[in-house]
């Protein structure tokens, strides 16, 4: 449908059509480019051409439907050549994939095309691709342009790369559903497209068409008879029919007559009975609906912003719910206590629900990096290959629309400094393909999230030296391997000789550690000299709500994040007095220092005279306590943002209301113990080792 039709009356829901078919053709491009860096690596694979071909079909033939003409015109010309490819008349060569990946860059900016026409696509760069697709396929092009003079998208002649097949002579019965058009499909848009295959006479039967005052305006009550002469088979004329062939009366056959080089329409041929039988191989193309319709309810396409409400919606009832169960505690009346209970129990399973509502596979943003790796490797003159593992895996939305930018400076970094020029991996014995390796995996209340290499290493006698030279570290300073290897992110480091560009500036690995401190992760290193590099990103499986542990100091409550908390030990007198002040703590023969809460947060009030809690947390950095008052309970924890004016406390990565309706703090382990860390230089050695992790509603052990 024309961008002028849709804007009639009866098509108010025309905008939403298209929005939803721009939902869908960027998934389609996702796969589309995967598939195409998969026939890169195996050009013989016909499965993946005619994956290819079915989706550049799908996207002209809905393109065309829903009024994105220039879309449609561009597209056809790249499926008539993976045509080619797919009867076996041109060969999937890399020149050819990588001008597709070219054509998917300037169709994805069509895909943005407003509804005055406005748009950022490169036609110049259209020209230069669809000539260059024209010549290594051989074909012709009729020099009629789609839109203005100076966009110049030039249109393959219809037929042209079968002029010398043979051609016959079909008749088409079409007869669309009455609510075709309230679907946002445009009858008059799939005859054009039908008149791409070859000669078309079609004729209108208006025998439906009822009286002016009983018109439906937004029914189809026309019908066509169609002749049509093609060399395409018969799927292929099907295939213009693909998105509303169960919404209408289609009828298909040869018709009696001849054709240019057959004097009538005989038994089909040899190419159209090939053609049948690899399409029952493989199954509808996309979009292509079987006689057994499916359940058309399994999903439900909604928009993130009402995912969000809901949520938050969610979030607020976890609040109420507590502050109902510590009003049935007070009341001690066993009628409301049976009803808290109730609404306890379907609060929890409202929130568990919603949690995975939000979660999605991170397999989408792993593969879109393979596009990258690919134009990287090209650039850089390296053969490099990407292996995913854990695409499966479900992180919270949220996350993982945060997640692109610190991977693809994770990557980047990869090929330009991790991985090594091929003659200098071939003189190392290494294999000359490199690996790229992306990863994820749950552990816990995290998700873990890799990139590693088998290229040459961080050097860390090179990044102490830089360090050393900003003035980063003195001289005589003693840092182990890992904690070489955090000055990696500080802000503008770089060990690179010259500046690329790829790299070189000092700013990728920043950003990371930013990106991933934002999302309350961590970000690890592990390398060895000659063998690799391997970065592991820490993530929380979600940023709305959050198991917690309750604690109190004078009259405030804090949130610890359970999933970072180890165990709860007491602090006495005396073991204060054997630390001789310093704030350590001997924890089974392991020193492990401590914050004070009190001291941290400035309050005046005194310490409770005997015993004290040490709750044990898990950073990157190794073990620390966090000394409070007592510890009041784990709490289901729905996470408040501050607003701007506290953005700069880094401590606290925000607030969560209370069951009495009071506001606690949401601690963020790791930042907390960041300044000490750097004023210390150095971590007591005892961090590394493990302690058993003891978790309790509201024990505490010695």
């Amino acid at each position: 449908m024309n961008g002028r039709v849709m804007q009639e009356p009866g098509y108010g829901n025309a905008e939403l059509f298209k929005q939803s078919f721009r939902e869908e053709a960027k998934e389609i491009l996702t796969e589309l480019e995967t598939t195409l860096l998969e026939l890169n690596e195996s050009h013989g694979d016909t499965e993946l051409v005619g994956r290819i071909f079915r989706a550049l079909h799908t996207i002209k033939g809905s393109g065309a439907m829903f009024g994105f003409e220039r879309l449609a015109a561009f597209t056809h010309n790249l499926e008539t050549a993976f045509d080619l490819v797919r009867s076996g008349r041109l060969e999937p060569t890399s020149e050819l994939i990588d001008l597709t990946l070219s054509a998917l860059d300037q169709i994805a900016a069509m895909l943005e095309e407003d509804a005055a026409g406005a748009t950022r696509v490169d036609f110049a760069a259209c020209n230069r691709i669809l000539a260059s697709v024209q010549q290594l396929a051989g074909i012709q092009a009729s020099g009629e342009t789609v839109g203005t003079k100076s966009e110049q998208v030039p249109v393959e002649a219809a037929g042209s790369s079968e002029l010398n097949a043979e051609t016959r002579k079909w008749r088409v019965h079409f007869a669309p559903g009455p609510d075709l058009m309230r679907f946002g499909a445009n009858p008059l848009l799939l005859l054009r497209e039908l008149r791409q295959l070859g000669d078309c006479a079609a004729r209108a039967v208006m025998d439906a068409v009822p009286p002016l005052g009983d018109l439906d305006p937004e029914r189809c009550y026309v019908q066509w008879e169609i002749e049509l002469t093609t060399s395409a088979g018969q799927e292929a004329i099907r295939d213009v029919f693909i998105f509303v062939e169960d919404t209408c009366e289609l009828r298909i056959e040869p018709a009696s007559g001849g054709s240019s080089k057959a004097a009538e329409a005989g038994p089909p041929c040899e190419a159209d009975l090939a053609a049948r039988a690899l399409e029952e191989k493989r199954g509808p193309s996309p979009g292509r609906r079987s006689s057994d319709k499916p359940d058309h309810a399994s999903s439900l396409r909604v928009p993130a912003a009402k995912l969000d409400q809901f949520v938050d919606l969610v979030g607020e009832l976890v609040t109420m719910q507590a502050r109902l169960s510590e009003l049935a505690v007070r009341r001690d009346d066993p009628e409301v206590t049976a009803v808290s209970e109730e609404i306890e129990r379907l609060t929890a399973a409202l929130r568990e629900s919603s949690m995975n509502i939000r979660m999605m596979p991170i397999k989408g943003t792993f593969e879109k990096f393979r596009r990258l790796v690919h134009d990287l490797a090209r650039d850089l003159q390296k053969n490099v290959e990407l292996t995913i593992e854990g695409a499966d895996t479900e992180l919270d939305k949220t996350v993982i629309e945060q997640l692109g930018d610190p991977l693809m400076h994770l990557i980047r970094n990869s090929m330009d400094h991790g991985i090594e020029p091929p003659e200098v991996r071939a003189a190392q014995g290494k294999p000359s393909v490199a690996n790229i390796r992306l990863s994820a995996r749950h552990a816990g209340a995290s998700v873990l999230v890799s990139v590693s290499d088998d290229g040459r290493g961080i050097d860390s006698a090179a990044v102490r030296r830089r360090a050393v030279e900003r003035g980063l570290l003195p001289v005589d300073a003693e840092l182990s391997e890992s904690q070489i290897f955090a000055l990696i992110f500080q802000p503008g480091f770089s060990t690179a000789k010259q500046v690329t560009d790829v790299s070189g500036r000092g700013v990728g690995m920043d950003v990371v550690r930013q990106r991933v401190e934002n999302l309350r992760g961590t970000v690890e290193i592990a390398s060895k000299a000659g063998q690799g590099t391997s970065v592991t990103l820490r993530l929380p499986l979600t940023m709305a709500i959050i198991d917690g542990l309750l604690v109190a100091v004078d009259n405030a409550c804090f949130v610890l994040p359970l999933a970072t908390t180890l165990e709860c030990i007491e602090l006495t007198r005396d073991d204060i007095a054997q630390a001789n002040g310093k704030h350590i703590a001997n924890v089974r023969g392991q020193i492990v220092p401590y914050i004070r809460l009190r001291e941290h947060f400035g309050f005046q009030s005194s310490p409770p005279p005997l015993i004290e809690q040490i709750m044990l947390v898990e950073t990157t950095e190794g073990r620390f306590g966090f000394v409070v008052d007592q510890v009041l309970g784990n709490c289901q924890t729905v996470i408040k943002s501050l607003g701007r004016s506290y953005r700069h406390v880094e401590t606290v990565s925000g607030a969560t209301i209370l069951g009495n309706g009071t506001v606690a703090l949401i601690l963020d382990p790791e930042r907390m113990i960041k300044n000490p860390v750097r004023a210390s230089k150095r971590l007591p050695a005892q961090s590394e080792q493990k302690t058993p992790r003891l978790r309790g509603k509201n024990g505490c052990r010695k």
